[in-house]
């Protein structure tokens, strides 16, 4: 699915910026014998050195261009499973040095745009789709072609691309040579087609895995797993300060409210609490219930960077939660109390389960506490709760609350918050 204005709604694309050009990374670099291979050679061969995408239609467009074909543009567009994206689209334009990325946001089939363009004849089953633009009597059927004819295009070529589980994707070749693409050369794409989707299954199964990992364990969970951390038991102390968060009277209201709006509520609250915590260095854990538990690891020349972000973070959660509510009231629903702990200590992070069912996790008792330390925000009439061990190592000041005793510990502790003036 491109970018051009007229094909799709632009409302549901998003482009991802790259840092670097191709082959910045050593992956896809081309030598001179690379361009004397035949394209299909090349693709059953050196293609399976790109780890990425849009490294691979680079390469490839630069291996045709050195076989004579008269390209000006290539999209390729994979389907992915994401919860927000349908799919993942690569435009490479000859007069470009690294190829624009644009994630697909999921309901662009819904869309008028979608479809008026050639896609979904080609995801229905069309085994190609042509128009010569250079041919006067061609049909300007799809709104794509005019504009593509204004920039100088003479041939457009849309054809499918068929995975192994029968899933469609696609590839779209656009022209500028006199007379667009030759017999010869719309032959040699369609004889591509068959490699070019099997390395881009390739490809696309490995990014699902990756995003997978990340969406469901976490960033840094699921780089561990993917790496090999997957044996019961296996994992390190770490030192690291402990994030744990629920609401308040969410019981009663799950039980007086529809699931639907429980739902919503749920992840409107994930949403507010997750995001700052991510954007400030921690790594969301689980979700328990309305609890949420995450970590920010602390290193040795980060710790003072760190607990500050931990503290920002919880800060700025307060502030979204809150303008949650005020949405919500305003809305005539009901409001939700929360509380936030934050606390300092040793951690097992690793793997803990059953042999077959394994959970990537953060396990000890820094984190028992820092669910303690939680359960005082009702009774103390605050949102945010730090522990005496946290506030001995941040350069924030805080306001001690006193000695409270909480479950599981002989010894009462010593608990603060920020002061009352205190602002993000």
């Amino acid at each position: 699915m491109t970018d051009e204005q007229g094909e799709l709604d632009r409302s549901l694309l998003l482009e991802v910026t790259h840092q670097g050009g191709i082959g910045s990374d050593g992956t896809c670099s081309m030598a001179p014998e690379d361009l004397a291979l035949t394209p299909e050679d090349w693709l059953l061969t050196r293609g399976q050195d790109c780890s990425l995408t849009r490294h691979l239609l680079q390469s490839l467009c630069t291996v045709l261009l050195h076989h004579g074909l008269p390209l000006m543009r290539v999209t390729c567009f994979v389907r992915t499973l994401h919860p927000m994206t349908s799919g993942n689209s690569v435009i490479w334009r000859r007069d470009k040095p690294d190829p624009d990325e644009i994630r697909v946001l999921r309901g662009i089939e819904d869309t008028q745009a979608f479809r008026d363009s050639p896609l979904p004849a080609i995801f229905e089953g069309a085994a190609a789709i042509r128009r010569p633009l250079f041919d006067d009597r061609c049909p300007m059927d799809f709104p794509i072609l005019a504009d593509l004819k204004a920039e100088g295009a003479t041939d457009y070529v849309a054809m499918p691309l068929t995975f192994s589980d029968g899933e469609i994707n696609f590839v779209t070749w656009v022209a500028d040579g006199p007379n667009g693409f030759s017999v010869e050369q719309l032959s040699l794409l369609d004889r591509l087609m068959a490699a070019l989707s099997l390395r881009l299954e390739v490809l696309a199964r490995k990014r699902v895995t990756r995003e997978l990992m990340r969406i469901y364990l976490g960033e840094d969970p699921g780089r561990r797993v993917l790496e090999g951390a997957i044996e019961r038991g296996h994992g390190e102390t770490i030192e690291a300060i402990v994030w744990y968060s629920d609401l308040r009277g969410f019981t009663t209201l799950s039980d007086r409210e529809p699931p639907e709006r429980v739902i919503t509520l749920l992840n409107d609250y994930f949403e507010a609490v997750t995001i700052p915590i991510e954007e400030r260095g921690g790594q969301i854990l689980k979700f328990m219930g309305d609890g949420v538990l995450a970590i920010f690891p602390l290193a040795d020349n980060a710790r003072q960077a760190m607990t500050a972000a931990a503290l920002k973070a919880a800060q700025e959660a307060c502030i979204l939660i809150d303008a949650l509510n005020a949405r919500r009231k305003k809305s005539g629903l009901p409001t939700v109390g929360h509380g936030i702990s934050l606390h300092v200590g040793d951690v097992h992070y690793g793997n803990i389960g059953a042999p077959e069912r394994l959970d990537f996790t953060a396990i000890g008792p820094a984190v028992n506490l820092a669910s303690r330390i939680q359960t005082l925000c009702k009774r103390l009439d605050t949102q945010l709760l730090v522990s005496g061990d946290f506030a001995s190592i941040t350069e924030q000041s805080l306001q001690s609350l006193g000695w409270h005793p909480v479950r599981g510990l002989a010894d009462p502790i010593e608990v603060f918050r920020l002061p009352e003036q205190t602002a993000i």
